[in-house]
């Protein structure tokens, strides 16, 4: 499809265009709405899916910014995202559309999307991190302050002195903050940057996956709709992140010092492994299973126990350890390779998970349908094969009700 877009102006060329996150939202605001009259023009009847297309765009744009080196590359960069993002849109809901038996009527024009709305929406979900150059040149800066305040007390010396000033005066501040830390204890510390309103939290959006690379030697994975919280003092000597949702994470061998997750009332301590964990807010319970290596579980009440390859174990609302099921595992496991599993679950907890992992609202208008029991296998890339999962296993129809997507008890006439 011929793309419409005006030109966009980029004034004068300062590569490379992405450095910081205000530069990547003064260029969102600029390029904004020009790309969503792209995608407005390439999604027909999903017209309402373009703010999101071009949000997409931007992330991947974000994503791989160091292999963008000038305004030119970046505007072809943009129409090529909204590009295969609109036709991966109109794929899903084609895929879904397949179920109905009639095509329903193409949706009025919404009203125009607001750049503030979709930049926020953007911001919060945006998986972005300091990496360990970004955290050690801000040290760095401190340092070297406190060494020049330092020299000037101490009256004019030879330039060559002044990295062993800084050295020293780093030194000091390291020994005084490893001090501050024992005398506060690990945990409170943890517990009160993971806390803190200058903390950060990245969350994985409906039907995206997110990959945060924490340092050189930790990536997390996190589920869509999960959340991903890192403390603004996270570095070396505060290796702790929170989560809530679904995520797994891969710690490199051979750390010096112990990573932890926080989950709910848990704390999950490693130096290298691989290993999934997931938050069920319904009953507070924590579920982990170890892919790789060996994890330390700590319950809220001090219980304690190891976990190695292989193994899970589930920590309820009250601190207490017990055996994860088989379908627990499985849908701890799977959706990190590409497949869904919903193991036994109610109707009522299945919608959700439709929603969340393929963006797709399906509502049940007979309540006590929402009782039966569903087990889905289905690829994450399919939503058709995850609703005729859930047709087969619990005995329904997908349909709409004027554009509304619904399941029917499949044994009633229409």
């Amino acid at each position: 499809m011929t793309s419409t877009t005006p030109p966009m102006d980029h004034g004068t060329p300062s590569p490379p265009p992405l450095t910081d996150e205000p530069g990547l939202e003064r260029l969102f605001r600029s390029y904004f709405t020009p790309l969503v009259e792209q995608a407005r023009g390439e999604l027909d009847t999903a017209v309402q899916a373009a703010p999101r297309v071009v949000e997409g765009a931007f992330r991947h744009a974000w994503e791989e910014r160091e292999r963008i080196h000038s305004p030119s590359e970046l505007e072809t960069f943009l129409h090529d995202s909204v590009h295969h993002g609109a036709a991966r849109e109109l794929s899903r809901r084609a895929s879904v559309h397949h179920f109905q038996t009639a095509t329903p009527a193409k949706k009025a024009a919404d009203a125009p999307p607001n750049v503030d709305e979709a930049w926020e929406h953007l911001s919060r979900s945006l998986h972005i991190n300091d990496d360990l150059a970004e955290k050690n040149a801000v040290v760095s800066e401190h340092l070297r302050h406190d060494a020049a305040e330092h020299v000037a007390a101490m009256g004019k010396r030879a330039s060559f002195k002044e990295p062993i000033i800084i050295t020293v005066v780093g030194a000091a501040l390291a020994l005084g903050g490893l001090w501050w830390v024992k005398r506060a204890g690990v945990e409170g510390s943890v517990i009160s940057a993971l806390a803190s309103s200058d903390a950060r939290t990245s969350v994985a959006p409906s039907g995206q996956m997110a990959i945060v690379n924490l340092d050189d030697a930790i990536k997390a994975t996190i589920s869509p709709e999960s959340k991903l919280t890192v403390p603004k003092q996270y570095g070396p000597t505060m290796r702790a992140v929170r989560t809530d949702g679904l995520a797994r994470f891969e710690v490199q061998p051979a750390q010096e010092v112990p990573f932890q997750v926080r989950a709910l009332g848990t704390a999950i301590t490693v130096t290298g492994t691989d290993f999934t964990v997931r938050t069920i807010a319904a009953d507070s319970t924590v579920l982990l299973y170890v892919r790789e290596g060996t994890v330390t579980v700590r319950s809220k009440n001090d219980s304690t126990r190891a976990v190695s390859k292989g193994g899970g174990i589930a920590v309820t609302s009250s601190g207490a350890f017990r055996e994860p099921t088989a379908g627990e595992v499985e849908e701890l496991t799977t959706w990190s390779d590409g497949k869904l599993t919903i193991s036994a679950r109610q109707l009522r907890a299945v919608l959700p998970e439709l929603k969340r992992w393929y963006g797709v609202d399906i509502k049940v208008p007979d309540l006590p349908l929402l009782d039966r029991t569903v087990t889905v296998h289905a690829p994450l890339e399919s939503p058709q094969a995850a609703i005729s999962e859930v047709e087969k296993s619990a005995g329904l129809k997908f349909g709409y009700e004027g554009k509304t997507m619904v399941f029917r008890d499949a044994a009633k006439k229409k």
